[in-house]
């Protein structure tokens, strides 16, 4: 579990956008769990990011019209497992604090809400590697430690990796 601290405009979320197969480097070879993307496809590339890569956007980026349960439920679904999903997804929510928010829409859960949603999305697949953009940025200190501390014990449990871009220096110990 590494953090990457530094000014605004360094590039930090320009890199996680690449290792996150989100955009291609100009230069150099990215691998995920041995896989080189630079010889993959477009289809390949969305396919390694549903079975590898869990992505937490710094902006939450859900989906307006899904409720926070679909918000997780896309993610098996669009990668074909849906079995015993909807459990999965319920205690993940549980354990973030939002399952008395599972019939809500985006825009009626505050900012803290939305980022604790986009968080559970991205342990959806059980990703080899996450990549997390500012993960804390819209929660209280304890919230936001709590999240951390969620992330690394998902890393730590299940043999993973994470990567994580933030300013918030209260997670950082």
């Amino acid at each position: 579990f590494v953090a990457i601290v530094g000014p605004s405009g360094a590039g930090k979320s320009t890199f996680l956008s690449i290792a996150g197969a989100l955009l291609s480097p100009s230069s150099g070879n990215i691998q995920i769990g041995g896989t080189s993307l630079n010889s993959l496809s477009q289809k390949k590339w969305t396919q390694l990011r549903l079975e590898k890569i869990g992505f937490i956007f710094q902006s939450g980026n859900l989906i307006p019209y899904l409720n926070v349960l679909d918000q997780l439920l896309l993610i098996p679904e669009l990668n074909g497992t849906k079995k015993q999903n909807r459990q999965k997804a319920l205690d993940l929510l549980e354990d973030l604090g939002l399952s008395h928010r599972l019939t809500q829409y985006p825009e009626k859960l505050s900012g803290g809400e939305r980022q604790r949603v986009a968080i559970a999305r991205a342990l959806m697949n059980e990703p080899d590697i996450i990549l997390a953009d500012e993960p804390t940025a819209s929660l209280d200190s304890e919230r936001g430690y709590q999240v951390v501390k969620m992330i690394a014990a998902e890393v730590h449990k299940k043999n993973k990796a994470a990567v994580m871009v933030t300013h918030d220096e209260r997670v950082l110990d």
